[in-house]
Protein backbone atom coordinates (compact mmCIF):
# COMPACT_ATOMS: atom_id res chain seq x y z
CA UNK A 1 0.00 0.00 0.00
CA UNK A 2 0.98 3.73 -0.91
CA UNK A 3 2.22 6.26 1.56
CA UNK A 4 -0.80 7.40 4.10
CA UNK A 5 -0.76 11.46 4.46
CA UNK A 6 -2.68 13.21 7.01
CA UNK A 7 -5.93 14.23 5.35
CA UNK A 8 -6.07 18.02 4.26
CA UNK A 9 -4.74 20.50 1.54
CA UNK A 10 -1.48 19.69 0.20
CA UNK A 11 1.32 21.28 -2.05
CA UNK A 12 1.34 17.88 -4.62
CA UNK A 13 -1.20 15.53 -5.18
CA UNK A 14 -0.06 12.28 -6.81
CA UNK A 15 -1.83 11.43 -10.07
CA UNK A 16 -4.31 14.18 -9.81
CA UNK A 17 -5.10 16.48 -12.65
CA UNK A 18 -5.59 20.40 -12.28
CA UNK A 19 -9.49 19.65 -12.08
CA UNK A 20 -9.04 16.78 -9.62
CA UNK A 21 -7.13 18.99 -7.54
CA UNK A 22 -9.59 21.84 -7.19
CA UNK A 23 -12.59 19.74 -6.84
CA UNK A 24 -10.73 17.69 -3.97
CA UNK A 25 -9.61 20.52 -2.30
CA UNK A 26 -12.73 22.35 -1.98
CA UNK A 27 -14.04 18.81 -1.11
CA UNK A 28 -11.36 19.49 2.14
CA UNK A 29 -12.85 22.93 2.20
CA UNK A 30 -16.62 21.59 2.62
CA UNK A 31 -15.28 18.49 4.90
CA UNK A 32 -12.15 19.52 6.90
CA UNK A 33 -12.69 16.91 9.11
CA UNK A 34 -14.36 13.85 7.08
CA UNK A 35 -11.04 11.64 7.20
CA UNK A 36 -7.99 11.31 9.25
CA UNK A 37 -5.69 9.87 6.73
CA UNK A 38 -5.15 9.94 2.44
CA UNK A 39 -3.61 7.61 0.25
CA UNK A 40 -3.23 9.02 -3.49
CA UNK A 41 -2.44 6.80 -6.62
CA UNK A 42 -2.87 3.52 -5.35
CA UNK A 43 -2.42 0.33 -7.59
CA UNK A 44 -4.71 -2.86 -7.45
CA UNK A 45 -5.38 -5.26 -9.73
CA UNK A 46 -3.28 -7.97 -11.68
CA UNK A 47 -0.05 -7.25 -12.75
CA UNK A 48 -0.09 -8.48 -16.31
CA UNK A 49 2.45 -12.22 -16.69
CA UNK A 50 4.49 -10.65 -19.24
CA UNK A 51 5.81 -8.02 -16.44
CA UNK A 52 5.87 -10.41 -13.88
CA UNK A 53 7.34 -13.50 -15.63
CA UNK A 54 10.32 -10.56 -17.62
CA UNK A 55 13.82 -11.50 -16.71
CA UNK A 56 14.87 -7.76 -16.75
CA UNK A 57 13.96 -6.89 -12.79
CA UNK A 58 13.56 -3.25 -14.25
CA UNK A 59 10.58 -4.49 -15.66
CA UNK A 60 9.38 -5.82 -13.00
CA UNK A 61 10.37 -2.98 -10.42
CA UNK A 62 7.94 -1.18 -13.42
CA UNK A 63 4.67 -3.21 -12.41
CA UNK A 64 2.73 -0.65 -10.68
CA UNK A 65 2.65 1.05 -14.29
CA UNK A 66 0.61 -1.89 -15.59
CA UNK A 67 -2.13 -2.06 -12.76
CA UNK A 68 -5.04 0.27 -12.35
CA UNK A 69 -4.70 3.96 -9.93
CA UNK A 70 -7.03 4.56 -7.16
CA UNK A 71 -7.00 8.53 -7.10
CA UNK A 72 -7.59 8.50 -3.40
CA UNK A 73 -8.03 5.93 -0.42
CA UNK A 74 -9.50 7.75 2.61
CA UNK A 75 -9.78 6.31 6.07
CA UNK A 76 -11.54 7.52 9.32
CA UNK A 77 -11.69 5.35 12.31
CA UNK A 78 -12.74 2.14 11.04
CA UNK A 79 -14.42 2.84 7.66
CA UNK A 80 -12.39 3.40 4.63
CA UNK A 81 -13.88 5.13 1.81
CA UNK A 82 -12.32 4.10 -2.18
CA UNK A 83 -12.86 7.66 -3.87
CA UNK A 84 -13.18 8.74 -7.66
CA UNK A 85 -12.65 12.31 -8.44
CA UNK A 86 -14.52 13.14 -11.57
CA UNK A 87 -15.17 16.51 -13.06
CA UNK A 88 -18.86 16.48 -14.08
CA UNK A 89 -19.56 12.60 -13.46
CA UNK A 90 -21.93 11.04 -15.89
CA UNK A 91 -22.59 6.96 -15.92
CA UNK A 92 -19.20 5.75 -16.60
CA UNK A 93 -18.03 7.08 -13.47
CA UNK A 94 -20.18 4.63 -11.67
CA UNK A 95 -18.80 1.40 -13.28
CA UNK A 96 -15.42 2.89 -12.25
CA UNK A 97 -15.80 3.50 -8.85
CA UNK A 98 -17.63 0.18 -8.61
CA UNK A 99 -14.42 -1.74 -10.82
CA UNK A 100 -11.73 0.18 -8.54
CA UNK A 101 -13.70 -0.83 -5.10
CA UNK A 102 -13.70 -4.40 -6.04
CA UNK A 103 -10.20 -4.65 -7.28
CA UNK A 104 -8.84 -2.71 -3.87
CA UNK A 105 -10.78 -5.21 -1.30
CA UNK A 106 -9.28 -7.93 -3.55
CA UNK A 107 -5.58 -6.72 -3.44
CA UNK A 108 -6.05 -6.05 -0.10
CA UNK A 109 -8.37 -8.64 1.93
CA UNK A 110 -7.68 -7.76 5.28
CA UNK A 111 -8.78 -3.87 5.03
CA UNK A 112 -12.38 -3.89 5.97
CA UNK A 113 -15.77 -1.59 6.21
CA UNK A 114 -14.85 -0.57 2.35
CA UNK A 115 -17.02 1.49 0.09
CA UNK A 116 -17.32 3.48 -2.98
CA UNK A 117 -17.35 7.19 -2.65
CA UNK A 118 -17.54 9.33 -6.22
CA UNK A 119 -16.54 13.56 -5.55
CA UNK A 120 -17.65 15.54 -8.77
CA UNK A 121 -17.86 19.54 -9.26
CA UNK A 122 -21.68 18.84 -10.58
CA UNK A 123 -24.08 16.38 -9.87
CA UNK A 124 -26.10 15.40 -13.03
CA UNK A 125 -29.55 14.58 -13.43
CA UNK A 126 -29.70 11.07 -11.97
CA UNK A 127 -26.72 10.86 -10.61
CA UNK A 128 -27.97 10.26 -7.12
CA UNK A 129 -30.53 8.01 -7.64
CA UNK A 130 -28.59 5.19 -9.79
CA UNK A 131 -25.39 5.91 -6.97
CA UNK A 132 -27.72 5.01 -4.27
CA UNK A 133 -29.10 2.16 -6.19
CA UNK A 134 -25.68 0.55 -6.86
CA UNK A 135 -24.41 1.22 -3.35
CA UNK A 136 -22.05 4.53 -4.05
CA UNK A 137 -22.31 7.62 -2.39
CA UNK A 138 -21.49 10.99 -4.07
CA UNK A 139 -21.02 14.05 -3.08
CA UNK A 140 -21.22 16.82 -5.51
CA UNK A 141 -18.75 20.17 -4.11
CA UNK A 142 -21.21 22.29 -6.55
CA UNK A 143 -17.74 23.65 -8.16
CA UNK A 144 -19.56 24.03 -11.74
CA UNK A 145 -22.45 26.14 -12.44
CA UNK A 146 -24.69 25.58 -15.15
CA UNK A 147 -27.06 27.88 -16.70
Amino acid sequence: MNEKFVYGTRSWYPHLKPADIAIWEEFIKQNPTAYEWAIYDQAVGTIPNFVKEHPDAAMQKEAKLYQWKIDIVAFVNDKVHVIEIKPNAGLSALGQILGYTNLFKETFPKIKNVSPLIITDFLRPDMSKLAADMGIEIYSTNLLKVG
